[in-house]
């Protein structure tokens, strides 16, 4: 059969007219891609004399392979023939199609544009434009699986150069110029933010932060797309294509502006609406109440809020669909920033929501692997460590070679979903009428394969390093001391006596609780803004005598074996804790209070009989600058929700307390650098308790200070081997 279809093709060649041999390099009509494995025959009358396309046509009917794509801007891949000894022309003249007397499949043509068929199409009796179920299966089935068969190599060497190239440039200038920002507006961790002017400067920040990191994004997407339209050496390719991005770094950085000013302008009225109904509904009320009890004004808000939010986002999602193809335009096409984001929309117009169904499905893909892997090791290669021999030497290289090859398992994850995000970028513009020719880049360099082999060899040496020191760096003998949040406040009421009794009789190192200044200047001890959560009183401390305070039985809401128990003054509790663990005193002031709350407290401190064994914390880094200055001698530490790389200073204060979901080994390492102490709060999960014992943090702060101790002690009863196994279990488990 193929011998007989190959006769019928050399026979419509030598009946062509001769002008059209003579005119074999004329660049015509576009390709119309068979969309089947089956044998193809070519029509002599769309031809024009191009010997390449015949060439492809033929290669389709002897190897059952595809011609090359038409999306492809006419010009499909680059790849030598033995026909004619030339590269796929810009746009060849041949129409190929099956012999099944099924409808081929619809593909798009450079004379098409978002389903019209323009004047000039080869064949007006094919459909133009496929549905939308063909769109997604001609992406997924066929462009992009063919793209990863022919890009793999030279995009995996791009991916290593990129990677390169961000962590020694673009993730430490973004980094330093995020924390330069914070320093300058005098915020420099994400603790807490004093009124609107706070508030507004907060959100400048995130935005700048979503600038910066949708740039660094778009650079790397830059690469992948120049890659994907390169042919030559896999390493002249990434070369080429790292100068290309960095060439149009500028505009990509406008153009990653211009979309982020885009959705900052558009978030601003639902934004607006939600904070009106939060001061509506909830501004009365005090947060934790709000988290803890969700009084009936928290559902409310929600209910009218809910509506508004999803209206948002819905706007957001098909604003980004929209501009999803500006960066190939911007790089393959060559357009301005401003016309790429145009030249997206009418590409993508009237199609967001098969698209965004591709997009999202291939997104959930890629962040699953690294997931999938995790847990793959974590359930399967993570027991076989058990085998080692108790030894301390064979325990270390096992580590090294485990962290080495889950670190390579993990890279070699992120690199297939950065590629197939990049390949399903650039297989929906063109398919949706992008275009964009071949280029080539240089001859190849003498022995090219050795050197490509070296370049990722050496990827893997410092992989290798990477891991040898983390293992080496592991600070075995760490005792970190346990703070009872709140006192033991599973046991007894918080903040109260009683419930500091039993966090020293569990073993804490330190009480952190909570000081606020009541109406007739008593610095008490109490942690919300009114009696409503712990008493069902609406009363606010700051407009309350401690006289009156002492009739609020705040004991009977966790239990009535605790009914009576009062409020206490921050002298009574330094008292009662007489040294027998540190006073960790976090200042929570009103509006207008916090200096007279940090003096009076300052004074108290004074007076106690331990000031040595007493820290005092904030949430407010102006409110902890100020306790450094009044009482250079005292210890601070400040409390924050995430930290920026580089952002605490150590002048600032003496230990950081970050939210545990934000710590990891580089919070760690940058405390050790910078020579504080690090806190994680608030920790009641055991698993969690391991692992950031084995981070290496100096202070756990949790709701359960027996479980943290017991925990903390069993760690201690192991020998070096077996913690530095554990080390790596709890690690995996993250």
């Amino acid at each position: 059969m193929e011998r007989k279809h190959g006769r019928n093709l050399r026979a419509d060649i030598m009946s062509l007219p001769r002008n059209a041999w003579r005119n074999r390099h004329a660049r015509g009509a576009n390709v119309v891609p068979a969309r089947s494995r089956r044998p193809a025959r070519c029509f002599p009358g769309a031809l024009h004399g191009a010997p390449a396309a015949l060439s492809a046509c033929f290669r389709a009917t002897r190897k059952h392979v595809d011609p090359p794509h038409a999306a492809d801007g006419g010009s499909g891949y680059a790849r030598p023939t033995r026909w004619s000894g030339r590269r796929w022309p810009a746009a060849a003249a041949v129409s190929c199609r099956p012999f099944s007397r099924r409808r081929p499949a619809a593909v798009y043509t450079a004379a098409m544009r978002n389903g019209i068929e323009h004047e000039g199409s080869p064949d007006p009796g094919h459909r133009a434009l496929s549905d939308d179920r063909q769109l997604l299966r001609g992406v997924l089935a066929h462009d992009m699986r063919r793209d990863v068969r022919r890009h793999l190599r030279p995009m995996l060497a791009w991916y290593l150069l990129f990677t390169g190239f961000a962590t020694v440039a673009a993730a430490p200038l973004t980094t330093w110029s995020l924390a330069a920002l914070l320093h300058w507006i005098e915020q420099p961790l994400a603790g807490e933010f004093d009124g609107l002017a706070g508030l507004v400067l907060a959100l400048v920040w995130l935005m700048l932060a979503g600038a910066f990191s949708w740039f660094v994004v778009s650079l790397q997407q830059a690469g992948m797309l120049l890659v994907s339209a390169s042919h030559g050496c896999r390493y002249r390719i990434a070369a080429a294509a790292l100068r290309g991005m960095l060439r149009r770094a500028g505009p990509l950085a406008a153009l990653a502006a211009c979309q982020v000013i885009a959705h900052a302008l558009l978030a601003l009225p639902w934004l607006c609406i939600g904070g009106a109904l939060y001061i509506r509904l909830l501004g009365g009320l005090d947060p934790y109440y709000v988290i803890s009890a969700r009084p009936p004004a928290l559902w409310w808000f929600l209910l009218a809020f809910g509506p508004v939010l999803a209206m948002g986002l819905a706007l957001h999602a098909t604003l980004y669909f929209r501009w999803l193809l500006a960066t190939p335009a911007l790089v393959l096409e060559g357009r301005s920033p401003l016309a790429a984001l145009a030249r997206s929309r009418d590409l993508t117009r009237g199609r967001h929501l098969r698209i965004a169904m591709l997009v999202v499905g291939v997104a959930l893909g890629v962040a699953a692997m690294p997931l999938l892997v995790n847990e793959l090791y974590a359930r399967a290669a993570t027991p076989l460590l058990d085998w080692l021999p108790d030894s301390r030497l064979l325990v270390n290289a096992g580590m090294v070679v485990y962290l080495t090859v889950h670190a390579a398992t993990v890279l070699g994850a992120l690199f297939l979903g950065t590629t197939a995000n990049a390949l399903l970028v650039r297989a929906l513009f063109l398919r949706l009428g992008g275009q964009r020719g071949t280029r080539s880049v240089d001859a190849a360099p003498a022995r090219p394969a050795r050197f490509v082999w070296a370049a990722e060899a050496a990827f893997l040496v410092v992989a290798v390093v990477q891991a040898a020191l983390a293992v080496a760096t592991m600070n075995l003998r760490s005792e970190p001391t346990i703070t009872a949040h709140r006192g033991a406040s599973t046991v007894a009421p918080e903040n109260t006596l009683a419930a500091f009794q039993a966090a020293i009789d569990a073993g804490a190192d330190a009480i952190e609780f909570d000081v606020r200044l009541s109406a007739d200047g008593q610095v008490v001890v109490f942690h919300d803004r009114d009696f409503r959560r712990v008493a069902g009183d609406p009363r606010a401390v700051e407009q309350m005598r401690l006289a009156d305070m002492r009739d609020v039985d705040i004991g009977s809401w966790f239990d009535p074996a605790f009914a009576g128990e009062r409020i206490a003054t921050l002298g009574e509790a330094l008292a009662f804790i007489d040294g027998r663990a540190m006073a960790l005193v976090e200042l929570k002031p009103d509006a207008g209070n916090a200096q007279a709350l940090l003096d009076a407290t300052l004074a108290e401190v004074a007076r106690s009989d331990e000031p040595d064994r007493v820290m005092l914390a904030s949430l407010s880094p102006d409110l902890v600058r100020a306790a450094r200055a009044a009482a250079p001698q005292v210890q601070v530490a400040l409390f924050a929700n995430a930290a920026l790389p580089g952002t605490a200073r150590r002048t600032d204060f003496d230990m950081l307390g970050l939210n545990h979901l934000q710590l990891d080994s580089g919070a760690v390492a940058d405390a050790r650098r910078r020579g504080y102490r690090l806190q994680a709060w608030t920790v009641d999960d055991p698993v969690r308790m391991a692992r950031y014992l084995d981070l290496g943090v100096d202070d756990i702060s949790t709701n359960l200070p027996a479980e943290a101790v017991r925990v903390r002690d069993d760690r201690a009863a192991l020998n070096d081997a077996e913690r530095l196994l554990a080390r790596l279990r709890s690690w995996f488990r993250r």
